[in-house]
């Protein structure tokens, strides 16, 4: 449900009653059709099915799950107002706008793809004889021209709130995409180091997978620890400045598990696998989050696109500024270069491993979740 729920008639709209009353017209000639719409099935789907999913451009179904993410949030708005989402309002339309604006923080390019969605639905319930709305009344477009839409800033990264980004991986159906995109939300490691990441890095307590896979977590750098993943400093492609052991809490585990029991049975060190059985490059993992961020999440006037990229600013801003972690733990986990705490010895396997004890309570205390299902 929405943070901001429809408050009333604005005093344009009172204008608008006005006008209607005066020439004998309804300013709201939907409110009579809302609770017959209740009895049926879902309009929304029937204009997927019937007319989004045959048009020739639309032809992934990430496409129509940005399509399904829209119509999902106006309904979750429209259902504080106890009207049908079919049935609105311009001031329904108008307080959708104000709620992902001021609550949801959506730039106005944002705002208006959802209001064009929302009003290719609309069109299409016009010019098709079964629906009762009328072919010169459109609520969305008289919204979006008489409410502020917010302003679109200096290009900058995709503000996601942790809500959008669960519900943008919870549509995720791709196991090993969804593995590598949670592993970078979760450990905020860059699109180079996932390629470069082997078995050996990786410790996961599960039998069946440590006799399939004799390899799996044997770096000498991971100790006793375990689940955890071991990042270096020194493979080729990765650019972090120093080494680092991290955390695998319960839902990058159960990630990486169900990816690992169907992962390709071939004598490659590579954690993750191209199509080919080979070991993935950078532009591949980009190409795993644009599959499932774009086009709601691509690039605009105002936003830089979701790439693999966000994973990482999404981590560092999540542990800095939500949880308040320490900065220097903080630069630890993103591999940059730290001045070592007095505590610190100066060899880099001492370094490594009092470093991890210092982040590992605290990251599995306050670690983010994805809401998962999990089930092993």
């Amino acid at each position: 449900m929405s943070d901001s729920s429809w408050d009333g008639k604005s005093e344009t709209s009172e204008t608008r009653e006005t006008f209607a009353k005066a020439f004998d017209r309804s300013a709201d000639p939907l409110a009579e059709y809302s609770e017959s719409f209740f009895d049926l099935p879902d309009p929304f789907e029937y204009f997927i099915e019937s007319a989004l999913k045959t048009r020739e451009n639309i032809t992934r179904d990430v496409t129509i799950r940005g399509y399904r993410r829209t119509y999902e949030q106006w309904r979750d708005h429209m259902s504080s107002t106890g009207r049908h989402p079919a049935c609105p309002s311009p001031d329904h339309v108008s307080a959708f706008i104000r709620w992902r604006r001021d609550v949801n923080g959506n730039s106005r390019r944002t705002i208006l793809g959802k209001l064009n969605r929302l009003s290719q639905a609309y069109e299409f319930w016009q010019a098709d004889g079964a629906f009762p709305h009328p072919s010169d009344y459109n609520p969305f477009t008289l919204a979006r021209d008489t409410t502020d839409l917010g302003e679109d800033p200096d290009k900058t990264l995709h503000d996601l709130s942790l809500d959008e980004l669960q519900e943008v991986f919870s549509d995720i159906q791709n196991v090993k995409r969804r593995a590598i995109i949670g592993l970078q939300l979760k450990l905020g490691a860059r699109a180079g180091e996932v390629c470069n990441m082997q078995l050996q890095d990786v410790h996961l307590e599960h039998a069946e997978l440590q006799t399939q896979y004799p390899e799996l977590g044997t770096h000498p750098s991971l100790g006793d620890h375990e689940n955890v993943v071991y990042i270096p400093h020194d493979r080729d492609g990765n650019k972090s400045s120093n080494p680092r052991l991290l955390p695998v809490d319960e839902e990058l585990r159960w990630l990486l598990t169900r990816y690992l029991l169907i992962r390709a049975s071939v004598d490659e060190p590579w954690l993750f696998l191209s199509d080919r059985y080979s070991k993935l490059s950078p532009k591949v993992v980009n190409r795993e989050w644009k599959e499932e961020f774009h086009p709601e999440y691509a690039e605009t006037d105002g936003r830089k696109p979701v790439t693999s990229h966000f994973g990482r600013h999404w981590f560092s801003s999540y542990w800095r500024l939500t949880v308040g972690m320490g900065r220097e733990h903080v630069q630890y986990m993103r591999g940059d270069r730290v001045a070592p705490l007095d505590s610190f010895p100066d060899a880099i396997d001492d370094y490594l491993h009092p470093n991890y004890s210092y982040v590992e309570p605290e990251y599995r205390d306050a670690v983010f979740s994805l809401n998962l299902r999990m089930q092993y």
